[in-house]
């Protein structure tokens, strides 16, 4: 997942790090420094919010019944006539292998932008999953 660190010793707007459940069930979060792992207080990391209308790429559903799941985008609409609240439309996808490339699920959720997170992919991750979406997206 893509977070904003404002402690610890590598403070940054925008890092990379690894969620995972400690030996007593409570939430392990580690930044990568070089090449180790640094532990995060949960308190420092806040999570990077999609936008509605752009964020295309690999987004992680971090509330509610499908949280933990990798989704992507399929197209956005508003719930009121101000447009200030919107809801996404996503479709639930499947890292496949080692590769990081990702299969779509035919399962299909609605979620507003707050319940997700931005989730990282490598330069080469995009680059498999540039074109996943195009024939989701125009069937809409």
């Amino acid at each position: 997942m893509r977070v904003k660190v404002s402690g610890g010793l590598h403070p940054k707007n925008e890092v990379p790090v690894l969620v995972t459940w400690g030996d007593n069930g409570n939430v392990v979060i580690q930044q990568k420094w070089r090449k180790e792992l640094l532990p995060l207080q949960p308190e420092w990391v806040s999570v990077r919010i999609p936008s509605a209308t752009r964020d295309n790429g690999r987004l992680v559903v971090v509330r509610g019944e499908h949280c933990g799941k990798y989704v992507r985008r399929i197209h956005h609409y508003y719930t009121d006539g101000d447009r200030k609240q919107p809801m996404i439309r996503l479709a639930v996808t499947v890292v496949v292998d080692n590769t990081g490339m990702e299969e779509i699920n035919p399962e299909r959720i609605e979620l507003p932008p707050g319940d997700l997170c931005q989730g990282f992919e490598t330069d080469e991750e995009k680059k498999l999953n540039d074109q996943l979406m195009n024939h989701v997206r125009n069937q809409f």
